[in-house]
């Protein structure tokens, strides 16, 4: 299986590693794209490790950047090709992951921007008791299959209205699809804005981040830890 690559962040602190946030990027970024916000959020994140792995291909359009799977187009069978293939690799990441820093999947929470949101929702299904997942300017493919475990993980989905990558509408489908699979879902509208991320929407992932991982324990050993 393919192993990803990518930048890790520890910012100074005096607290021990206690948590860890990975960031997975949008369709022919990389990881240093995303990387950047743990300056943002190192303070409300204390005692975390940051990652953001490159995803494992290539860009189709864009050969500087990566993707996590071809976009000839955005229809629900072709994305779903795309999960199949590369979410086992994401998965066997972020359980590398937490053997190298002795973390359990609750001190664990993920971060997409555009097609990393469509991957990072997807991890729901492969370590469903994540802490929380925030996903901006994505979208969700719901398995076709009807999973063995109920997800615990949180969700905050934050998209801009005037998003015409991925349109807003793919935010409320998203909510309304989440909820119907039983998983805690909120949502943040970002007025006028494209397919970005502003600084109003990092306060409110921040937020959010700083709420789902301090309801986990410390560290937990390896042997503890519940992958799902």
């Amino acid at each position: 299986m393919l192993s990803l690559q990518g930048q890790t962040y520890i910012p100074p602190s005096s607290e021990p590693v206690s948590r860890m946030v990975i960031f997975l990027h949008g369709y022919g970024a990389s990881g240093d794209n995303l990387l950047g916000i743990s300056h943002y959020w190192q303070e409300i994140l204390p005692g975390t490790v940051f990652a953001a792995p490159n995803g494992p291909e290539a860009c189709d359009v864009n050969p500087l950047g990566y993707q996590w799977f071809g976009l000839p187009d955005f229809s629900p069978f072709n994305i779903r090709q795309g999960l199949n293939r590369s979410a086992p690799i994401v998965a066997n990441y972020l359980k590398t992951l937490m053997a190298t820093y002795q973390l359990s999947p609750q001190n664990m929470a993920l971060v997409g921007f555009s097609q990393g949101t469509i991957l990072a929702l997807e991890m729901l299904f492969f370590i469903p008791n994540l802490a929380g997942i925030v996903g901006y300017s994505g979208a969700f493919f719901p398995p076709v299959k009807t999973p063995a475990l109920s997800p615990t993980a949180k969700v905050l989905l934050i998209h801009g209205t005037l998003d015409t990558v991925v349109p807003y509408g793919a935010m409320v489908q998203a909510e309304q699809a989440l909820f119907e699979s039983n998983i805690s879902v909120q949502t943040y509208t970002c007025e006028y804005l494209d397919h970005s991320i502003s600084e109003e929407g990092l306060q409110q992932g921040g937020a959010f981040l700083a709420q789902v991982l301090k309801q986990t324990d410390p560290i937990l050993k390896k042997e503890s830890s519940n992958y799902g």
